[in-house]
């Protein structure tokens, strides 16, 4: 019998037991490996959801300001035309009243004097 025979046995042992930890670690890290894998997969469809939320979310500001804008140009434009039959009108008195006082002056200074 050798004498390293018990040495042998000793490092066979150490070596057996290395491996099974080694493929214990090797287990875990394809484990977390997959484990990231599917984290970064679902955080990206969290992302694509948010990104079609955000966009969802800007059409219907856009919709909502486009209205918004419609409806100030239909006040603006119904303004516009109050304001402008209140000069018509104005324009219309303005004369009326320069006509009325040209006919006064007019007869007063045929039949007056």
């Amino acid at each position: 019998m050798c004498e390293w025979k018990p040495d042998f046995d000793n490092l066979n042992e150490r070596v057996t037991k290395i491996e099974g930890r080694m493929e214990q670690v090797e287990h875990d890290v394809g484990k977390m490996r997959s484990e990231t894998q599917e984290g970064f997969k679902a955080g990206s469809a969290q992302m694509h959801a948010i990104n079609t939320s955000v966009s969802n979310l800007a059409h219907d500001f856009g919709e909502r300001m486009n209205g918004i804008d419609k409806r100030l140009v239909t006040e603006k434009e119904k303004w516009g035309e109050c304001l402008r039959d209140i000069l018509k009108w104005t324009v219309r008195v303005v004369l009326a009243g320069c006509a009325v006082a040209m006919g006064i002056t007019a007869w007063q200074s045929l039949v007056g004097k």
